[in-house]
């Protein structure tokens, strides 16, 4: 038995792939600074360490037959932010292949599978999800791996369950499937390490300025992953959605679409594709009701750029059409906010909203370079109702006398901002 060692396992994507690791045999730990959350549930005590150390990749503390790591997965900005990591250095020393998760994913995880990988700066999540579901409604029984928690499994991933099924316009050939839907992320170039049978491009926009250097090399980076996949889906016809979804928001149709005609071409049945994606109810993070708190509804969204603030505003806006809508966002690392500073602007100015409150930056792997802050963005923005609240320790007590009765208040970054909706429907009201 192989033993993979994850550095950074409570990622929400690293622990789908450890988790699929673990079903297909192999002998899973990883480490991370905080490792127990809701994407590793499903992992023993034994198996999550807590922050870094060599010794992590030599003790038997998961099995003492097992001493030794035989792949060392890493989550990818590891090498560039922290080249010193214990376990990195170790590995390096001892000759132990080390892999991002997302190469071993593809180089392991997706091998002998048919693979339909969504890529795209917005709606990957969404769109994975639903069309996982429709393979899922259709019997075709795929393994999943995506960067949300989906309500129905109450997990970020899905395994089959070993059998190929027949693919509907192979059936007369006899020809049998194990299908993989895996959500592409083009940071770092990830999505690279996959060869998809299908892909989903939702759409592109410049996003991960750590990473690209300008529109031109995104775009470059897309191209090159359609270029190595047998078949491309990146054109939504919106049309196509003739019935009601349950999720709102026009960009939800535009999603929809794409997983429609992901269906049709696999020949499954439009009318068994049709009532799966008009039951889809969406994942975590996504326009994800919470409770509420003072008779207000509280909702979490993962949205951090400013075209995704955008449209999920319209969204409630079109949801909620009466109500005073709150919105409190926090903006996701130093040089996105730099880089996109004036569309954050636009944004901000044109959303109709009642009130919006900006958090200090959430510096995820970067740090602060003082080129840029949520003061000045606020400054920027020059508009009354656009506030700045602060750290997270002072976002609940400063946002508490905001909220009246049947306000819609909509916590929005891919940072920290879900535990404070959480602790906020918490609260004694």
């Amino acid at each position: 038995m192989m033993r993979i060692h994850f550095l950074g396992i409570g990622g929400s994507g690293a622990s789908a792939a450890a988790a699929i690791a673990q079903d297909c045999g192999y002998v899973v730990t990883g480490c991370d600074l905080e490792p127990h959350n809701e994407f590793t549930t499903q992992f023993k005590n034994s198996q999550l360490l807590t922050g870094h150390s060599a010794s992590h990749l030599t003790s038997g503390k998961v099995d003492p037959d097992l001493i030794g790591v035989d792949i060392l997965a890493i989550t990818p900005a590891i090498t560039s932010l922290d080249p010193d990591n214990p376990e990195l250095m170790e590995a390096e020393k001892l000759g132990i292949p080390i892999l991002t998760w997302q190469q071993f994913l593809g180089e392991y995880l997706t091998k002998g599978k048919f693979v339909i990988a969504v890529a795209g700066t917005h709606g990957k999540t969404t769109t994975c999800a639903m069309i996982a579901k429709i393979l899922e409604d259709a019997g075709l029984d795929p393994t999943v791996e995506l960067g949300a928690i989906v309500p129905w499994w109450k997990t970020n991933y899905r395994v089959d369950k070993g059998k190929p099924v027949l693919s509907d316009p192979e059936r007369s050939r006899g020809r049998v499937e194990r299908y993989f839907v895996v959500e592409a992320d083009e940071f770092n170039d990830n999505f690279l390490h996959l060869k998809p049978d299908i892909a989903v491009v939702t759409n592109i926009e410049m996003d991960h300025p750590e990473y690209f250097k300008n529109f031109e090399a995104v775009k470059k980076s897309f191209a090159k992953f359609e270029s190595q996949s047998k078949k491309v889906f990146d054109k939504p016809n919106p049309r196509l959605i003739k019935f009601t979804l349950k999720i709102p928001g026009e960009f939800n149709v535009a999603n929809a679409s794409l997983a429609l005609q992901v269906g049709l071409a696999l020949g499954l049945d439009p009318k068994i594709i049709k009532k799966s994606l008009a039951s889809y109810n969406g994942v975590g993070r996504r326009f994800e009701y919470i409770g509420q708190f003072n008779r207000a509804k509280v909702y979490s969204d993962f949205g951090h750029h400013p075209t995704e603030i955008k449209a999920t505003m319209e969204a409630a806006r079109e949801k909620f059409p009466k109500s005073r809508i709150l919105l409190v966002y926090q903006p996701h690392m130093f040089s996105r906010t730099k880089y996109l500073f004036g569309d954050f602007v636009k944004v901000f100015r044109q959303i109709s909203v009642d009130k919006i409150f900006i958090m200090d930056i959430y510096p995820s792997r970067e740090v602060d370079t003082g080129l840029t802050s949520s003061p000045k963005l606020v400054e920027a923005v020059g508009k009354d109702n656009v506030l700045y609240i602060g750290s997270p320790a002072e976002t609940l007590e400063k946002l508490k006398p905001e909220i009246k009765r049947d306000d819609i208040v909509f916590f929005m970054s891919a940072g920290d901002t879900d535990k404070l909706a959480k602790e906020l429907v918490n609260l004694p009201n």
